[in-house]
């Protein structure tokens, strides 16, 4: 019986230890290349290529190349 009183309370506190909330930290970004520009967060093109974060331009027209 004394064995399980000091159990109860080392078992107590190994649960309240496992529920710590670790904050998120955001991600360093390169400045942005021109003014008005916005972030894009990653993301899976249409053809299921990933694309790192990266700096949108307003006003830049991008190339897309055709197959």
């Amino acid at each position: 019986m004394s064995i399980l009183r000091a159990l109860i309370p080392a078992a107590l506190v190994a649960v309240s230890l496992c529920g710590c909330v670790v904050e998120e930290r955001g991600y360093g970004r390169p400045p942005p290349p021109c003014r008005g520009a916005f972030w894009v967060e990653g993301h899976y093109g249409p053809r299921g290529y990933w694309h790192p974060g990266h700096w949108r331009c307003p006003g830049v027209v991008e190339v897309v190349e055709v197959e």
